[in-house]
């Protein structure tokens, strides 16, 4: 007996952000067998807030959107972030449906995820450079861990 495959809701935009290549790339493939898929986006950004902030502007204007984002968990919880900031600062459309297209979380997702996830707590604004407001020690931390995880 055959199983019934769950149709799912076609998405207006799948982003894709850059880092973690092999993992998105994998789900990436996977979902666009399962759904229709209208455009994709690949973020480059120089971190989740340049994303963000770049994608508010390509979506400026447009209503009822849904969006699917390919990451890990923890990451996708950053991003939800970042847009309820954007949207109180009317740099993101208001009437959005986020979906996380989950990867797999790694241990070192996990950790890379917990701590852009304290950042945007520390950081109530969202700007183009984050670690204006995140503190000097914070940043360091950061950035030697986020070496440290890529090599």
């Amino acid at each position: 007996m055959k199983s019934k495959k769950r149709k799912l809701v076609p998405l207006d935009y799948l982003l894709i952000p850059t880092g973690w290549g092999r993992q998105r790339k994998k789900r990436t493939i996977k979902e666009l067998e399962n759904r229709e898929v209208k455009n994709i986006f690949i973020l480059n950004g120089c971190d989740s807030e340049e994303d963000i902030l770049y994608l508010g502007k390509k979506l400026k204007g447009k209503k009822k959107i849904r969006i699917g984002i390919v990451t890990f968990p923890l990451h996708y919880l950053e991003y939800k972030d970042l847009i309820k900031k954007a949207q109180k600062t009317k740099k993101f459309p208001k009437k959005i449906i986020t979906e996380n297209i989950a990867t797999e979380q790694t241990l070192k997702q996990t950790i890379y995820g917990v701590l852009g996830l304290i950042e945007e707590k520390l950081d109530k604004k969202i700007n183009y450079t984050s670690e204006e407001h995140m503190g000097k020690v914070l940043a360091k931390i950061k950035g030697k861990v986020i070496h440290f995880l890529k090599h």
